[in-house]
């Protein structure tokens, strides 16, 4: 076989694994997007209310709170951490 044509078939091959890599990371990008979204879908008005209550209306403290349980707890959607919040709220309440 002659230099040229394995230098061919050595171009050809790193184009197609270049290819296929890209296919996978915007497969996985697209799968990112979609969980991003998922995870942001509306939280129910009477938890999100509750929970504010049970915060003394205190937005920040909410905002830790949601930061907290988001970064201990990835990769869930947004009721959940919500939700997180409103049962330790209440459970540090004793009720």
């Amino acid at each position: 076989m002659s230099i040229g044509l394995t230098v061919l078939l050595v171009i050809i091959g790193v184009v197609l694994l270049y290819c296929a890599l890209e296919k996978f990371s915007n497969k996985s990008r697209a799968d990112e997007i979609f969980g991003e979204w998922q995870r942001k879908a509306t939280v129910d008005p009477e938890t999100r209310r509750r929970t504010i209550v049970m915060a003394g209306h205190d937005m920040e403290r909410v905002e830790r709170l949601l930061a907290n349980a988001r970064r201990n707890n990835p990769d869930r959607m947004e009721q959940w951490y919500w939700e997180k919040i409103l049962y330790d709220l209440e459970r540090d309440r004793g009720l």
